[in-house]
């Protein structure tokens, strides 16, 4: 058994490898196409309308007395978090890299990831039949994205473009005398793998194929050294070649060595046996509205059977395995079991989730979670009648639930309902999905801004609410001292009163109104912080003060302090790193200084620049598209909260009167 993942950069090839795969091992009678709305793969409405991979997608097939499992991926940076569940539970996997376009971001951003999890893995130069292909400065390419990784040419392109002819193994016998000569100045890499290869190969000694092949083979296993394969999957070449090398050079189930934890948090080793404990692993969830939710799981030790009960030893519940099903594109297969290291679906579990451990109640072990990406954008929603509104939440829950790149929440602060994402079609598929899975009709507006209030200047004021009418009244003076706080030091209350000037029962009244007077502040109703309030005087009527009346007291007072005390405009800065190729490096930067940004430094990466600026979060709207734009696709970002700061006075006197204007409508 094999199981593979394919990745690399959106557009390489990678879904129409996984179709030409099926179609070489007979699953399909014809090769399913992209482009042509065909493919198994690539099924969702989503996907046939973008023509692009957005979900993980799982296909099977036997080929020469193997079963092969294949996960392919989406290739966008946006859906990162699928990479990022598959590669959890694959043993081998294909970097995909498209001849005519060579090692681009997505594949290095990827192919990272796969070397940071220390899996085996290979390179499948797609393409090879295409016009503008070009293979030959690919393995420099790779040696300069991936430092420390060695690169090896399995095979040798007999031609390319039109001409591409098809391919030499390395290790052939008769290979022509014009490659002989690249035989020799990549063998090395295979003979540095082993120590006494090296010391015979010092000596003169002539190394025999099978002992190459073997220490190869064992290279590849330990993640110390990438095959590089070619061909073109639309015209099959290259495939069944592929397949041999992946039977030949990955590992089995069985020759891999899992880790998990007991229940004492002990790390234990899980073995691929079917007569084992069972320990499955749940990498995805999928929820469809007529279904419910979908879980894909790998089996890693054990039988998962149907009828059987199971323990979640994340929630500690147990869970009854009704149907199971063997999965390919879209068709699900009924299923009475799944094997040690097969990967398959079950549906209607209680209280299970992404990256859960099922496994035998008397063997209660956990895989660790898998991590995914944080989401780096935001938009607001409003729905757009009052049934959209009713189920807008439901829908929301449901796609976070099947997505854990997916955040949303509602900001009271700034009434509005916030979702978060990888990037800017990441949001958009969210958006179709709530329309076309639950009917909820949503549209987006721009975030606001968490801005905040502070002051500048010590202030005191007094807060009178006295009310005389017929029977009791209302009486409740206070005088308070207002003085600023070094920023991030927040609110601080302090009790001077002495004498009784104000009964001790009404004190946490006035620290109760000025509390809500702090919520909305008297510039823009942004609240108020980093201030210290001392209440040091005031007045009460033995008959008429209560509560209510010290609490308005208290509310009173402080917003004719904050008037008195030079109060200013505070906006979150985030501390935002791009990474770019070193080209665009000057672009990068004028755009951030034009943003109100503040430069912290660069490092380099390679052929890469990491550049860290501090800059404020209204400048950061829809930055993604931007950044799309000046590099090609190939630059990336994230951003983290860092501070308030103040805002200048022409840009604060603009978001005043914006609020005050919202206000007014």
């Amino acid at each position: 058994m094999r199981t593979i993942l394919f990745t690399g950069h959106g557009g390489c090839g990678k879904t129409t490898l996984g179709e030409a795969l099926l179609y070489k091992s007979k699953v399909t009678t014809r090769l399913g196409r992209t482009d042509q709305g065909s493919s198994i793969l690539d099924y969702d409405p989503e996907e046939i309308e973008r023509n692009i991979s957005i979900n993980l997608s799982l296909a099977h097939f036997d080929y020469k007395n193997e079963h092969f499992q294949i996960i392919d991926t989406p290739g966008f940076l946006d859906f990162q978090g699928e990479i990022s569940a598959g590669l959890r539970v694959a043993d081998g996997v294909i970097i995909i890299v498209d001849s005519t376009s060579g090692v681009q971001v997505g594949t290095e951003i990827f192919g990272q990831m796969v070397f940071d999890n220390k899996l085996p893995a290979m390179v499948f130069v797609s393409k090879m039949k295409s016009e503008n292909s070009k293979p030959e400065g690919i393995i420099s390419a790779l040696k300069e994205s991936f430092d420390g990784i060695s690169f090896f040419p399995l095979q040798f392109p007999k031609g390319k473009g039109p001409g591409f002819e098809g391919i030499l193994n390395v290790f052939d016998e008769n290979l022509p005398e014009e490659f002989k000569g690249l035989k020799e100045k990549h063998i090395e890499s295979v003979i540095e793998l082993s120590e006494d290869l090296v010391n015979r190969y010092l000596e003169g000694e002539e190394i025999g194929t099978d002992e190459l092949k073997r220490v190869l083979a064992e290279g590849i296993k330990k993640g110390e050294i990438v095959p590089v394969l070619y061909g073109d999957s639309i015209e099959g070449t290259g495939i069944e070649e592929l397949l041999d090398a992946i039977i030949k050079y990955f590992p089995s189930p069985e020759e891999r060595k899992y880790k998990a934890f007991d229940s004492e948090n002990n790390e234990v080793e899980i073995s691929s046996c079917n007569s084992k404990p069972l320990t499955s692993f749940v990498f995805k969830t999928l929820s469809e509205p007529h279904l419910g939710e979908i879980y894909y799981l790998r089996v890693f030790q054990g039988t998962l059977k149907s009828g059987s009960e199971v323990l979640n030893t994340v929630t500690g519940t147990k869970e009854k395995i009704n149907q199971i099903f063997k999965i390919r594109g879209k068709e699900r297969k009924e299923a009475n079991e799944l094997k040690s290291g097969e990967i398959g679906a079950v549906v209607k579990l209680k209280n299970t989730h992404t990256s859960d451990t099922l496994c035998a109640p008397e063997n209660p072990v956990k895989f660790a979670p898998v991590e995914f990406p944080a989401p780096s954008i935001s938009t607001a929603i409003v729905p757009l009648t009052k049934q959209d509104e009713e189920k807008v939440m439901e829908a929301l829950s449901k796609l976070s639930f099947e997505d854990p790149t997916f955040k949303f929440h509602y900001d009271p602060e700034l009434k509005q309902r916030i979702i978060e994402g990888l990037g800017e079609i990441h949001l958009e598929v969210i958006i179709s999905k709530m329309k076309r899975k639950f009917g909820v009709n949503v549209k987006t507006e721009k975030p606001k801004v968490p801005y905040r209030e502070s002051i500048r200047k010590t202030a005191e004021s007094m807060g009178k609410y006295v009310k005389q009418t017929g029977g009791r009244g209302q009486y409740g003076i206070c005088f308070i001292r207002i003085e600023p706080k070094k920023r991030g030091e927040g609110y601080e209350f302090v009790n001077d009163i002495f004498g009784g000037a104000i009964p001790s029962n009404f004190i946490p009244a006035v620290e109760t109104g000025i509390k809500k007077a702090m919520q909305a502040g008297i510039l823009a109703g942004y609240p108020v912080v980093d201030v210290k309030v001392t209440l040091y005087d005031g007045k009460y009527h033995p008959v008429d003060s209560s509560n209510i009346a010290f609490e308005i007291a208290g509310s009173m007072a402080f917003k004719e302090a904050q008037q008195n005390a030079d109060p200013y405009l505070l906006e979150p800065i985030y501390e935002v790193e791009v990474i770019v190729p070193e080209e665009y490096m000057g672009d990068i930067i004028g755009d951030l200084n034009a943003r109100r940004g503040k430069i912290l430094g660069m490092e380099p990466m390679g052929k890469k620049q990491r550049i860290k600026a501090l800059v404020p979060l209204a400048e950061m709207y829809k930055y993604s598209n931007t950044l799309r734009s000046i590099t090609k696709g190939k630059g990336i970002f994230s951003m983290r909260f860092s501070h308030y700061e103040e805002v200048p006075r022409e840009i604060a006197a603009r978001v005043t009167e914006e609020s005050k204007k919202e206000k007014s409508e």
